[in-house]
């Protein structure tokens, strides 16, 4: 009898697995690992039935590496990533995670080219950036997206200077995504965004596109402390692509992330965080 019940629960999850990746749920926001009082908290978008899934991004780094949010890899029991709506999903492997930073480190057995990741030191405020994922926009997750804008400048939080501001708009799902540069390089990991909202009832405007990502350099560090071979190299700023070279040349090197919980473990709240 607790045999039958076993298995029918399993019949349930993998059923409800299949259906999310036929019609991709919603996706994660993007989300500060320290939230400030004006950074949108985020929590993964539930679905029907006892099983919690939630999208992300993540991009290659290194042959079957792949770096994405640590955030949203809290308490999951499975990990999944693939090349969207329409594509093969292979199963993950967390190998490694950095709370602070954010990071999270992905095994999987995916094909692709590694992303070359530029030296922090030779990024200049103002270039022109790039961010790829998977974002919910307009409520149509699963397709990969590319967005441009440009590098704003450094922005601190409760005493840290480890990210940036960029214009390049994103949403919920890019979280994890790479930054790249004109030249192709990696310059920082989406990590969070302004809450437009919150910030419009304090002052009486309306922000738009302020996006926050991790610097480079700290991406280096933590694929060091790994082992991870990876390609640093200061940035080109002789080369200069457009955002339809770009996506054509690294969007097969950056893929969707799925991850499954049940919906009894939930994560604890943050003091001063809403949910969603």
């Amino acid at each position: 009898m607790n045999q039958a019940r076993r298995l029918g629960v399993q019949v349930k999850l993998l059923s409800a697995l299949g259906l999310v990746l036929a019609l991709m749920l919603p996706a994660v926001k993007a989300q500060s690992p320290l939230p400030g009082p004006e950074s949108v908290p985020v929590r993964p978008s539930p679905s029907a039935g006892a099983t919690e899934f939630s999208t992300a991004t993540a991009f290659l780094v290194a042959p079957r590496l792949l770096v994405s949010a640590q955030h949203g890899l809290i308490n999951r029991d499975r990990v999944f990533v693939g090349a969207g709506r329409g594509g093969k999903f292979v199963r993950a492997k967390v190998v490694a995670t950095d709370e602070r930073l954010d990071l999270a480190l992905l095994e999987a057995d995916v094909t692709g080219e590694p992303l070359v990741i530029a030296s922090w030191d030779s990024v200049p405020i103002g270039i022109e950036v790039a961010a790829l994922g998977f974002p919910r926009s307009a409520g149509a997750p699963g397709d990969q997206r590319i967005t441009a804008g440009i590098l704003n400048g450094e922005h601190q939080q409760r005493g840290r200077s480890d990210w940036f501001q960029l214009s390049a708009e994103i949403h919920r799902g890019n979280s994890g995504g790479p930054v790249i540069a004109a030249d192709g390089t990696v310059v920082g990991v989406i990590s969070h965004k302004l809450d437009a909202l919150r910030t419009a009832e304090k002052t009486n405007e309306l922000p738009q596109n302020v996006n926050f990502a991790l610097k480079s350099q700290h991406l280096i560090d933590f694929l060091r402390a790994q082992s991870v071979p990876i390609t640093v190299v200061p940035l080109n700023r002789s080369r200069q692509q457009r955002p339809f070279e770009l996506f054509q040349r690294h969007s097969p090197s950056v893929l969707m992330v799925i991850s499954t919980r049940p919906k009894s473990q939930a994560e604890p709240k943050s003091q001063g965080e809403t949910r969603n």
